[in-house]
């Protein structure tokens, strides 16, 4: 997860033929497709257990898949306006795939009823965080500083996690971590709407930005399925 405030790069202005509806549409559908990627790869690396049996033969893999998928988005922040279009939105697939390595271990963690239903409760959740992070008039970057402090305390749990038995506060980390994300995805979306308004007139800038907000979107429906997903399963085993 990655964040991005400043954007004061000299591009050229192609004209205003993107609109806001347009722009939006287009972001979003970037976003729905980067999922589908991440379902597609998961559901693939279940057939005859390959994933499994990759995550059982290759001790290290949740470390290489962490490593890889922070390069990717390091990567992507670094080239998002000297790499052509296309070179990142190949970035964000690499990534999207990487995410579903990560994904063909749940279904081995929690009953497939348990998994769909937290995927269509995120799906309604994300639908309305983003409807509020649209329409509000309130600006949510003044909050932006705390969300980030929380998330990078959630990375260091989370790492922290693979190396020492700290269970005992998993209900209370995810938790929090809902709350940040709940918050990030109206923020991003706000920011999303912000970034168009700004640079509206600049076709190139747009569609770079346009892969940006995509990829925060992705990310924040990521964890925000992965801890509804927790808190379930959770509950189905009390």
């Amino acid at each position: 997860m990655y964040e991005e405030e400043n954007f004061e790069i000299d591009s050229q202005s192609y004209g205003a033929h993107t609109t806001l509806e347009k722009y939006t549409a287009r972001t979003f559908g970037i976003m729905a497709l980067g999922l589908l990627v991440t379902a597609i790869t998961a559901f693939v690396l279940n057939i005859n257990y390959i994933g499994l049996r990759m995550w059982i033969g290759f001790p290290y893999l949740p470390i290489v898949l962490v490593v890889a998928q922070l390069g990717v988005a390091v990567a992507f922040t670094a080239r998002l306006f000297k790499a052509s279009v296309t070179t990142t939105r190949v970035m964000f697939f690499i990534y999207s795939i990487l995410t579903g390595f990560t994904f063909s271990i749940l279904q081995y963690v929690y009953d497939s009823t348990t998994i769909f239903l937290a995927f269509g409760i995120t799906c309604v959740y994300f639908a309305a965080l983003c409807v509020i992070g649209f329409t509000t008039k309130m600006n949510l970057s003044k909050i932006f500083p705390i969300l980030m402090v929380g998330l990078i305390a959630i990375i260091i749990f989370n790492i922290a996690s693979m190396f020492i038995n700290l269970e005992a506060m998993d209900r209370v980390v995810c938790s929090v971590a809902l709350v940040i994300f709940t918050l990030l995805t109206a923020y991003d979306t706000q920011k999303m709407k912000n970034l168009f308004e700004q640079y509206q007139g600049d076709e190139l800038m747009l569609s770079r930005l346009s892969m940006y907000s995509a990829l925060e979107l992705y990310l924040d429906f990521i964890n925000l399925f992965l801890r509804i997903l927790q808190i379930l399963g959770r509950n189905s085993r009390n």
